[in-house]
């Protein structure tokens, strides 16, 4: 039962699970004028080899949760690159799944030649501080919200 993280480009027929996921969890509700369709369009937008990437994690044959490294998460910052839209399937949390997408991006980001990577979260800094992330800020974003920014060395 091991956890295989590849490239969405090798997995599309995943692209419209991960598009509800993150609609669901970090758009709908949120970030007015963001339809579904915007988030399918973006998943599906995504390259092996440059900016935007996006992962899969595969555990029997499913789709248990997806990631994304970008070059810029958070526009009132030029920070780069970006680990956002980490989303598990709740069925499939606890199982060290998030922890295997983030390794995996920082890898990938580590390969393109970035020597750190950032993230915005607005309720897990608890998570990634127990993963060595350190703090950089707190700022606000144009949909008023108020994520925490943080930082890791590749």
């Amino acid at each position: 039962m091991g956890i295989i993280v590849e490239s969405m480009t090798k997995h599309m027929q995943f692209a419209e699970i991960a598009a509800d996921w993150i609609f669901n969890e970090f758009i709908k509700g949120i970030k007015h004028g963001i339809t579904r369709e915007m988030v399918l369009e973006k998943v599906r937008y995504c390259r092996d080899d440059a900016l935007p990437m996006r992962f899969a994690a595969i555990m029997d044959g499913k789709c248990a949760g997806t990631i994304y490294l970008c070059e810029n998460d958070l526009s009132c910052r030029s920070y780069t690159p970006w680990l956002a839209g980490l989303y598990v399937d709740p069925q499939y949390r606890k199982m060290g799944i998030g922890k295997a997408l983030i390794s995996h991006v920082r890898e990938q980001a580590k390969n393109l030649g970035f020597g750190e990577l950032y993230l915005r979260t607005e309720h897990a800094s608890g998570y990634y501080k127990k993963l060595g992330w350190e703090f950089v800020e707190r700022c606000k974003d144009e949909y008023g919200l108020e994520p925490d920014v943080f930082r890791i060395a590749l």
